[in-house]
């Protein structure tokens, strides 16, 4: 049997050990990483790569971070602000998927999760608001936002429009077009996720999510920092979320200002060291870690590239324009969900770009598709790498992703047959 073959069986098998729900999500991520160095799809290095990857250091740095914003002030302060949003949830999701519009922005959507999700939890805690009914949407929101301009992750927008006229086309794409291309989407996202989203998330008990995730909860019977302990978390916490904010400009590594911000907590004794290794959620690293190595499996392998050159094929038969950007935009959005945006968008944009130039067509509007449709990894914790950070704290299962995220989904792409097509016909 050929790595690509087994490749897509360990997909298909961590698909159904999700929707089951019956399998520990850390034994998930353990067994894909000892399946693909077991039928040698990977070597070991590379199989369990993920644990030293720096989204995985990353994630680690931020729950001890997360864990620091708990023990301070912060949270307490920021839920007396949205008290008066208590009886008015839609509002308080509206201004949150706002928020996480613009952090995601100016820097990706991760940077973005990692910095509220404490918050986020805290305010929900005090103003009793399931969890549940937010962070998704924050989430779907953050993810679908990151890279739509020039800034943060966004600078690599322009790398496509490179590779677009290498490989033959006449004309590059204007910065702001990725920007304008993705306008039409935030706007429809976050408006589904204040009126529908919340209706068909689960109302999880927010008692019993905090012993799942411990260091996004704050512990009632602690003792409260002093005044100079409290200062200094506090100090610490935000000067850390917006120089990683900002990592893109200073060119620091947000893994880099994690972890010195997580050790300055420890140094200074906001946090002792009990309490920063208690916050690691090991059940959540082991998980990215697995999901990033079966992403790697699947583009090394070849079996993203297969079904994009299968689409490519299915592409020439097809003459309506907008159907053929439909198409453009659902392989897209389906690959991201199963390797992740920048490698579904890496394979994609010139894919997508050849197939248009084979059949005489501007290839703009196509490789708009394909960068739009890549930042919507929403759907699986296999292709959205930060998911995995809040099923636990949220209380998530794939499927309570799938029933919220897929009504969703097909609007986008019902969308994406003419946005892109108006802007750059086929």
């Amino acid at each position: 049997m050929s790595p690509m073959i087994i490749t897509l069986l360990i997909l298909l098998a961590v698909i159904i050990a999700f929707v089951s729900g019956k399998v520990p999500i850390s034994l998930i991520g353990i067994l894909v990483m000892f399946a693909l160095v077991m039928f040698n799809i990977l070597p070991v290095q590379r199989a369990f790569g993920g644990i030293i990857n720096t989204s995985v250091i990353l994630f680690a740095a931020m729950f001890v971070i997360g864990k620091g914003i708990q023990r301070t002030t912060i949270v307490s302060s920021a839920a007396k602000l949205v008290e008066r949003f208590k009886k008015k949830p839609k509002l308080l999701t509206f201004f949150t998927c706002v928020i996480a519009t613009l952090l995601a922005i100016v820097s990706n959507g991760t940077i973005a999760l990692v910095i509220m999700l404490p918050i986020l939890c805290g305010i929900c805690d005090d103003i009793g608001l399931s969890r549940s009914k937010l962070l998704y949407p924050f989430e779907v929101t953050a993810v679908s936002a990151a890279g739509a301009w020039f800034l943060g992750i966004g600078a690599l927008n322009m790398s496509w429009s490179s590779v677009m006229i290498k490989l033959g086309a006449k004309s590059p794409i204007n910065i702001n077009d990725f920007l304008f291309a993705r306008l039409p989407f935030l706007i429809v996202i976050i408006l589904y996720m204040t009126f529908i989203g919340p209706k068909l998330l689960p109302n999880h008990d927010n008692a019993e999510l905090a012993k799942n995730s411990p260091a996004m909860s704050a512990d009632k019977t602690e003792k409260p920092l002093s005044k100079t302990k409290n200062i200094l978390g506090i100090v610490i916490s935000l000067a850390t979320i917006v120089i990683m904010i900002l990592s893109s400009y200073i060119h620091l590594q947000p893994y880099e200002i994690a972890t010195a911000g997580a050790l300055l907590l420890v140094i200074t004794g906001v946090l002792s060291n009990k309490e920063a290794l208690h916050a690691l959620n090991l059940n959540i690293i082991f998980l990215i870690a697995g999901m990033l190595g079966l992403a790697d499996a699947l583009q090394v392998t070849g079996a993203g590239k297969m079904v994009g050159d299968a689409m490519a094929s299915v592409a020439k038969t097809i003459t309506n324009p907008f159907l053929l950007m439909g198409l453009f935009f659902i392989v897209s959005l389906v690959i991201t969900n199963l390797m992740g945006g920048l490698a579904s968008v890496s394979i994609l944009v010139p894919l997508w770009t050849l197939t248009c130039l084979k059949l005489g067509i501007d290839p703009r509007g196509a490789v708009l598709a394909a960068s739009t449709a890549s930042a919507f990894s929403f759907l699986t914790p296999i292709g959205g790498h930060s998911l995995p950070l809040i099923m636990d704290a949220g209380g998530y299962t794939l499927n309570d992703f799938l029933k919220c995220g897929l009504p969703l989904a097909v609007i986008l792409c019902i969308m994406g047959c003419f946005v892109t097509q108006f802007m750059y016909p086929l």
